[in-house]
């Protein structure tokens, strides 16, 4: 396995720079034909780095594009909080049109998921496969519908820290099930030092009060009722974002999903179960 690190770009949409690793051409040896392409979209507050583990084990395989949603990692902030779907959307698609990056597969965890809808709905050209990693078009049933989903899943809420050190302990108490590497890190790359010497993380606090701006909500049930591609459904059997029921429902309205629950795993199951979770893709991407 290839130990080149990913290589980082920037591309500029509404003013913001949008950052992505590239884990393909531009970060390993060039291929003939060229590698088949990944495209792996984050969940709220997260970063491109929390798919590292599964990047490393593909590299050799794909070409593997990561990307910072705005207001996240090392992309810029909004100054106008503008969070909004549509806007994490219209971000895709300028990274997809200015690395030209052709036809992939599209993997979304969480909020990067429901952007993965969108794209895959309105793209068909671009998307090969999908994969949408716990999350779903709806709620469940005992979850309320303006619920922040994010509050209610493994997603460090704001706080400061004396150390790095610090941060780890603490995130390891929020997800006690993934190995100790990889909340690591996860915060090596997850977080920014203030003026006052403490550390925080890097995305933008006003996520937590994001406008939706003018665009009107978008009905995912009917959106996802028409992306075409092969898809993959992964939920956390310990999850409450995704359960039973409403993954069902997924693969009753997608007219090509398939799902599959890992075990012992919560939402962020790609870091509660990376073996797994890394296993169910690739044999997902075998299939025919």
């Amino acid at each position: 396995m290839t130990t080149v690190p990913a290589a980082s770009h920037f591309v500029v949409r509404d003013s913001i720079r949008l950052h992505h690793l590239d884990w393909g051409e531009d970060g390993g040896e060039k291929t003939t034909p060229p590698r088949p392409t990944i495209l792996l979209v984050h969940g709220s507050r997260l970063h491109a780095h929390v798919w590292n583990d599964f990047c490393r084990r593909f590299r050799d395989r794909y070409r593997i594009v990561a990307v910072d949603q705005r207001g996240h990692g090392d992309s810029g902030w909004c100054e106008s909080r503008n969070y909004g779907l549509e806007d994490f959307y219209q971000d895709l698609l300028a990274v997809v049109t200015e690395r030209n990056l052709g036809r992939f597969t599209l993997i979304g965890h969480s909020l990067g998921g429901r952007v993965s809808m969108l794209f895959a709905e309105r793209h068909p050209s671009h998307v090969d496969r999908l994969v949408l990693v716990d999350i779903a078009a709806g709620r469940p049933a005992n979850i309320a519908p303006d619920a922040d989903l994010s509050r209610i899943a493994e997603t460090p809420p704001p706080r400061s820290f004396d150390t790095p050190e610090e941060a780890c302990d603490y995130l390891g108490q929020i997800m006690f099930r993934a190995p100790r590497y990889m909340i690591e890190e996860s915060v090596r790359h997850g977080m920014r030092r203030l003026d006052d010497g403490r550390y925080t993380w890097k995305y933008d606090p006003a996520l937590l009060q994001r406008t939706r701006g003018a665009a009107p909500a978008v009905d995912l049930w009917s959106t996802v009722g028409r992306i075409e591609a092969p898809t993959l459904l992964q939920y956390g059997a310990v999850s409450r974002v995704v359960d039973e029921p409403l993954a069902q429902r997924m693969a009753a309205t997608m007219p090509r999903c398939r799902i599959e629950r890992i075990d012992e795993a919560g939402h962020a199951l790609f870091t509660d179960q990376p073996d797994a979770f890394a296993t169910s893709v690739g044999r997902f991407l075998e299939i025919a």
